[in-house]
């Protein structure tokens, strides 16, 4: 028998959780949410889930400060736990984007950033373990730090269910039926959901969904290595967050350990999200560590714990696609978050909720990010490259 759905939101990542608790809380009462395998089973889950603010577009910057606020204060603002934990985030930058970083932290202080260039004196108070030798400048948010992925996703899911939204986990979407160039129903093996709207959120699976409505997205998925070092005492870790363009690595403090991850530039492996490698080459753990002693010397006896790999879905601007496709009406994607997705995810949620129930977001300006801006020339121009944007 079907069933009637206001929205249904396809993933449940971050985003996809947060897209239907903001839905639900604005009163959206019959949203349903369906994934695939598990609650942030795909990118979320392993995510390094830094919150930082340093970006250099204005549009991003004003999303991820919101984002950062909405993390400190999850407990109020949304209910239940983000884990976040405000270490404080250090930007270092070697000497050939130095212009571009002071243009960058003077937008990001106009935004209301609490942020600032500091000298390598400063930096030694913060993390008195690091060596900034070979660093040109350096950055230091002290409201920023990292959060935990699947705490979050489960907080909002749990939220959204007792506003009313379902879950169903275990629910691949198998078909989507469109009649008069508008969505009307969604189909798993067992269920049709019978709606006017269909949230893409399906991470590194988005193009599996678009393949259903004949929609594509310029997508790469990627695999991401990350590692967990153990040091031989705790005042050996710094308690920072880190984003090092000099040495291509980020890392921050995890419990007793340090997460550890390569930064751009690097080589990007293109995978198969339903059949990669899921554990960290050894390889990639002796470089990465060998890394991590150059920036820490006291993590010179530490020990790797465990490695991991998990996914990016990446368009050619790293930026995220999101908004209405202009071919097929009650389609939304929000999708191809190019490793931002995790800081990014609240704000994802409250401006899609107002664009789905509004017509237009006022939470967040989301027109760079149309899935239009490709063919019509528009990519996002950042001023570092890469995964940092």
């Amino acid at each position: 028998m079907a069933k009637t759905a206001d929205v249904v939101v396809i993933g449940a990542g971050i985003n996809g959780a947060s897209i239907a608790y903001n839905l639900a809380q604005k009163g959206c009462r019959r949203v349903v949410v369906l994934e695939k395998y598990l609650v942030a089973s795909g990118g979320t889950g392993k995510s390094a889930a830094i919150v930082r603010q340093h970006y250099s577009t204005e549009t991003l910057v004003a999303m991820v400060k919101r984002c950062r606020d909405i993390f400190e204060h999850f407990p109020e603002m949304v209910g239940g736990s983000a884990g976040f934990v405000k270490t404080g985030y250090l930007f270092l930058v070697p000497d050939y984007v130095l212009a571009s970083f002071r243009d960058n932290i003077a937008m990001q202080q106009r935004i209301g950033v609490r942020t600032s260039i500091i000298s390598k004196e400063e930096a030694r108070s913060v993390a008195p373990q690091m060596d900034f030798s070979d660093v040109t400048a350096i950055a230091y948010e002290p409201d920023s730090g990292f959060a935990d992925p699947y705490q979050s996703t489960v907080s909002y899911l749990d939220r959204a269910r007792q506003l009313g939204a379902e879950i169903h986990q275990m629910s691949p979407v198998q078909s989507i039926r469109v009649k008069n160039g508008a969505v009307q129903a969604v189909h798993t093996d067992s269920e049709e959901f019978i709606t006017p709207v269909v949230v893409n959120a399906a991470g590194p699976w988005a193009n599996v969904i678009g393949a259903l409505v004949n929609i594509s997205y310029p997508l790469q998925i990627t695999r991401e290595q990350e590692v967990l070092f153990r040091p031989r005492t705790a005042q050996d870790c710094p308690n920072i967050t880190v984003s090092d363009m000099c040495n291509a690595i980020y890392f921050h403090p995890f419990g007793s350990e340090m997460l550890v991850g390569r930064g751009f530039p690097k080589e990007y492996e293109e995978v198969d999200p339903d059949r990669y490698n899921e554990a960290a080459d050894p390889d990639f753990i002796y470089e990465v560590g060998e890394r991590l002693m150059k920036r820490i010397p006291s993590m010179s006896e530490s020990m790797p714990i465990r490695g991991y790999s998990g996914l990016y879905d990446v368009t050619p601007d790293w930026h995220p696609i999101i908004g209405f496709h202009s071919e097929l009406q009650g389609f939304v994607s929000a999708v191809g978050f190019s490793g931002h997705g995790f800081k990014l995810g609240p704000v994802v949620g409250e401006a899609v909720a107002e664009l789905i129930l509004d017509g237009k977001s006022r939470t967040a300006d989301l027109t760079i990010l149309s899935p239009a801006r490709f063919a019509e020339g528009k990519e996002v121009q950042s001023a570092y490259g890469g995964n940092r944007a």
